[in-house]
């Protein structure tokens, strides 16, 4: 049995106290999450102060991300309707200066240039001829002098045969009929000359009515040229060639295709680049010519490039829109405006044949 113990019964008669203290205030924050946060504000602070190129940033830099490579790109179109039977290059293909790209059937034009050259023979030939007629006119004009020398000497030879017959009829030596016949010679001689004159005047008058025709047959002949060198200018337009040294784009024709001269063939775009970059007009007034220019291409992986400004635009953008913007009207927003700024590459860049009209770059402007 167990023995009964005044002690432990008191033990166990004493109530148990277990008492848990909570705190419901945090805990005190450890130094090294502090000085994490507080980097990270700093860091957010300065990043949203270079997006918006406020200082300390850009200080000396215009930066701007509107900005594209640029290049001569020439669509080229026929310049005389016909079908396609030859196509003499590819898409993309880089091409010389004066390459045939395409030809246009030339047969009706080969016709065309045949007769135009028939056409000039023709006027050359009415030409020639006017010189042969011209020695004509000329000779039948000494022709008539000579009648009229000849009229004059027969006039004069009949006068003095009337002066001595009339005598002779005073004197009675001769008869009257003598005197009528020698009085109509004398009348005779006179129409004779009149009508020398007349002939004469009419040779000249068709003379120079003839001088005339000079021009005409001229113009003819001018004409008949100028048709030629139609015909041949069609001929040499027939074949499409490369205007200059570049690359093709997509060959838009093909054989037995039917073009005229608001078809597109294709485009070509020289090696020549540069870069428009459309700087905000607040910030213009740090923009110079001469200034040197970095910009890295986002299609190239952010490669970078040296440049240098070398042109500025006389005007906004929104002024060359073919979409003029009246402002007088309506509720009006002032909206901030780009100006154009060419930028020429600098050649000595590594990879400048990497680029591309249209490639995205990011600009930025050295101003100092």
């Amino acid at each position: 049995m167990r023995s009964y113990n005044p002690k432990h019964q008191e033990k166990d008669n004493e109530p148990t106290t277990l008492t848990k203290h909570y705190s419901w205030l945090p805990s005190k924050p450890k130094l090294f999450i502090i000085i994490t946060t507080s980097i990270g504000m700093i860091v957010g602070i300065l990043l949203i102060l270079y997006a918006w190129q406020l200082p300390p940033f850009f200080l000396n830099v215009v930066a701007t991300n509107d900005a594209y490579v640029q290049s001569k790109t020439t669509l080229l179109s026929p310049q005389v309707s016909g079908y396609v039977t030859e196509v003499y290059v590819k898409d993309f293909e880089f091409v010389k200066a004066n390459h045939p790209l395409l030809q246009i059937d030339k047969c009706i034009f080969l016709q065309r240039l045949e007769e135009a050259r028939a056409r000039l023979q023709s006027a050359q030939s009415n030409l020639q001829a006017y010189q042969q007629h011209y020695r004509l006119h000329e000779a039948n004009i000494v022709e008539t002098q000579a009648h009229i020398k000849a009229a004059q000497a027969n006039l004069k030879n009949t006068q003095a045969e009337y002066h001595r017959v009339s005598k002779l009829v005073k004197n009675e030596s001769l008869s009257k009929r003598d005197y009528d016949n020698a009085k109509a010679r004398l009348s005779s001689a006179q129409a004779t000359l009149v009508q020398a004159k007349a002939q004469y005047q009419k040779a000249l008058q068709e003379f120079e009515a003839f001088k005339t025709t000079k021009a005409l047959l001229e113009a003819d002949v001018n004409r008949a040229q100028a048709l030629l060198e139609l015909a041949r200018i069609d001929v040499d337009n027939s074949l499409i060639k490369a205007p200059i040294d570049g690359q093709l784009g997509e060959i838009l024709a093909n054989l037995g295709q039917f073009v005229s001269q608001e078809s597109a063939l294709t485009y070509i775009v020289p090696h020549t680049h540069w870069v428009i970059a459309n700087i905000k007009e607040t910030k213009m007034d740090k923009i110079a010519i001469g200034q040197k220019v970095h910009f890295s291409v986002d299609a190239l992986g952010g490669r970078e490039f040296n440049g240098v400004v070398e042109e500025i635009s006389p005007a906004t953008g929104s002024e060359f829109s073919p979409i003029k913007v009246n402002h007088a009207t309506g509720n009006f927003i002032k909206i901030i405006q780009r100006i154009p700024v060419k930028i020429k590459i600098d050649s000595s860049n590594e990879g400048v044949e990497d680029l591309r009209a249209g490639m995205s770059v990011v600009v930025e402007v050295y101003t100092k």
